[in-house]
């Protein structure tokens, strides 16, 4: 029996709990809708980014730039002569003064050349003074061979003479004329001797000139064995040691005057201002130890590929840069009336967003130019942007119209 009664009752208890849960929900429908409601979090799955207003004011576009820093004097240190190294007299970073010796050579072949052009500069003298002696000694033989002349003709017109008379001989006749004739050649050949001595005389004196040429650039030779520093600089880039052999014309080392340097940029002329304008700029060296100030002091007028090469000054003379090396540089550019927002807050170049009620609101801008300040890049543009409202400084790789986000609190 009490089995039977717990079966029937147990059911109707079920059915009476149901009823009241019911009763309840349908009884209160706003109070069971707010409770589900304040147990969502909308913002529950945003991103928390950080804000910031943009900065409205006059500002100068910077152009980034990659300088480098160089002297502007720079030679190679050629050897003189085909010669063995006797001793390399500096290490590289050294500074040197002007006339200071750099490398020794051997110079017992080069002395061996200058004495074997002595050797044939005396010959070639020696051979025009016997040329102008004889000059001398025929021009003095010249009168003689006139005279003898004078006397052979006379003496062939008396024979000549005598023998229509019959009273010489035919071979006295014949012998008066062949000496005649050959005092005639004498003479002539003692003629033709004292004309070319002015030709032959030029000949020797050129071959002297040319010997004389090569004689002083054997002596000079000679003399730059010992190798000296033209001008102050630093040593740099040794090529040779000691008993080495080196060829004419090898270089040797390079000498750099680090006392006056300069830095050079290339610059699409586009990006730049006019011309005329260009000279007195101002920029900073993005350097470790902190922003160095330059000054562009002129550029070459003749553009390459559309770019400019622009020459830089250190306002602080003395900078610690190193020579041959690249620097970031960034050159002010005439100031404009902009928005400076960060880099990170403009998006493909063309728009940034807006935080408006917990959501990106994507606004156009347009990139007026950017600007390095201190140790942050920022972007200078100009837009329909609200002053009082924040724009999203965060980088979101998914940015897009309406995203929900999450504003820190500062």
């Amino acid at each position: 029996m009490v089995r039977l009664l717990f079966r029937i009752t147990l059911p109707l208890l079920v059915l009476a709990g149901g009823a009241a849960l019911v009763y309840l929900l349908v009884s209160n429908p706003v109070r069971s809708v707010e409770a589900s409601e304040s147990l969502v979090d909308p913002l529950a799955d945003a991103a928390t980014v950080e804000t910031v207003t943009p900065q409205p004011g006059e500002r100068s576009p910077q152009l980034q730039l990659y300088a480098r820093y160089q002297s502007q004097q720079s030679v190679g240190i050629n050897s003189p002569a085909t010669a063995d190294v006797m001793q390399v007299m500096v290490r590289t970073g050294d500074r040197v003064e002007a006339g200071e010796a750099l490398v020794r050579l051997d110079d017992a072949d080069l002395t061996r050349q200058v004495r074997q052009l002595e050797a044939r500069r005396q010959d070639l003298q020696s051979r025009l003074q016997l040329e102008r002696r004889q000059h001398q000694s025929n021009q003095q033989a010249l009168v003689i061979e006139r005279n003898l002349l004078e006397i052979a003709e006379s003496s062939v017109a008396r024979l000549r003479n005598l023998r229509s008379q019959n009273l010489s001989s035919a071979a006295d006749l014949e012998s008066a004329e062949r000496n005649q004739q050959n005092q005639l050649l004498s003479l002539q050949q003692r003629e033709l001797a004292i004309a070319r001595f002015e030709d032959v005389e030029n000949q020797f004196e050129a071959q002297l000139a040319e010997l004389d040429s090569q004689l002083e650039q054997a002596q000079s030779n000679r003399d730059r064995a010992m190798i000296k520093a033209p001008f102050s600089g630093r040593v740099s880039n040794i090529r040779v040691q000691s008993g080495a052999n080196v060829s004419n014309g090898q270089e040797l080392m390079t000498l750099v005057d680090d006392q006056q340097t300069e830095l050079v940029a290339w610059a699409a002329s586009p990006s730049l201002v006019e011309s005329s304008q260009l000279i007195g700029l101002t920029g900073v060296i993005d350097y470790p130890r902190g922003p160095l100030e330059v000054t562009l002091k002129q550029y070459d007028p003749a553009a390459q590929g559309g770019a400019l090469q622009l020459y830089f000054e250190l306002n602080d003379a003395n900078g610690y840069l190193t020579l041959n090396r690249y620097y970031r540089l960034w050159l002010d550019l005439p100031a404009i009336s902009a928005l400076a927002v960060p880099d990170s807050s403009v998006y493909a170049n063309a728009y940034v967003y807006q935080v408006v009620d917990d959501r990106l609101q994507r606004v156009p801008v347009q990139l007026l130019g950017e600007r390095f300040e201190d140790g942050q890049l920022w972007r200078l543009i100009d837009g329909d942007l609200s002053a009082d409202t924040p724009i999203l400084k965060t980088r979101l790789q998914d940015a897009a119209q309406g995203l929900a986000v999450r504003v820190s609190q500062p």
